[in-house]
């Protein structure tokens, strides 16, 4: 059974309700539950088009999603929607998020136009990486 709940007042805010049914319907794949069970982190994600914001607080094997900021985050996240789509939509190649296609290609990019801001991503990489591979669609 995956731990994955809203904190009260979450379900309020769509992005966070949406992100949650993601997550736990990614976490069927045995190797995403594998990652969700090691990552421990706090992720802060401003959608700045929606004006919406959610903190995912992930504690090896459970995660809370609440509306809005919450606490302080490890990682934080400051982007548009379809950023964030882009970002869901990073194909797994070798145990690691793959840059090296369209997809990829197009988040590095956003990345270093600032069109995409990832504040803790070289002071917590795996916790990035763990992120990023439980998002995944792919």
């Amino acid at each position: 059974m995956v731990d994955v709940k809203l904190a009260p007042g979450a379900e309020e805010v769509a992005m966070a309700g949406m992100i949650a049914e993601m997550i736990k319907a990614n976490l069927e794949k045995p190797e995403k539950l594998k990652d969700f069970n090691r990552l421990k982190s706090r992720v802060h994600i401003l959608a700045e088009d929606a004006e919406t914001e959610m903190t995912m607080v992930f504690d090896k094997g459970s995660l809370t999603v609440y509306g809005g900021k919450e606490g302080k985050p490890d990682l934080s996240i400051v982007t548009d929607a379809a950023s964030l789509l882009d970002m869901a939509n990073l194909q797994i190649k070798f145990g690691m998020p793959w840059y090296f296609d369209e997809t990829g290609m197009g988040v590095v990019k956003k990345l270093l136009k600032r069109e995409l801001k990832i504040k803790g991503m070289f002071t917590h990489l795996i916790a990035l990486t763990l992120l990023s591979k439980i998002m995944s669609l792919n």
